[in-house]
C-alpha cells in the first residue's frame, strides 16, 4: 500500500479536488467517505472541513485521525 505523510494531506487533497478518506472517531468507529472535497483548513492545521459529495454533509476532521487517503495509508 502505497504511503502519504500526515502534513501533505491539505496540498495533496487541493490537487486532487475529490478523494476518498478513512478516519477514526472520538468513539473509536473508521468513517470512510468514499468521495469528498475540502472545503476549508484551520490554520492551527489541526482540523480540516470535508465536504460529502454524496450527502452534502460538511464534517470537521481532526487531521492526526486520518488513517487512509485515496487508497494511501496517512503515515504520521
Amino acid at each position: 500500500m502505497a504511503k502519504i505523510h500526515e502534513s501533505t494531506i491539505f496540498e495533496y487533497a487541493q490537487t486532487k479536488g475529490t478523494f476518498s478518506i478513512t478516519w477514526v472517531a472520538e468513539d473509536g468507529r473508521k468513517i470512510f467517505v468514499p468521495e469528498a472535497t475540502v472545503t476549508s483548513f484551520h490554520s492551527s492545521g489541526k482540523t480540516l472541513n470535508i465536504k460529502c459529495i454524496a450527502s452534502g454533509q460538511i464534517r470537521k476532521v481532526v487531521r492526526l485521525s486520518i488513517i487512509e487517503l485515496n487508497g494511501m495509508e496517512v503515515i504520521k
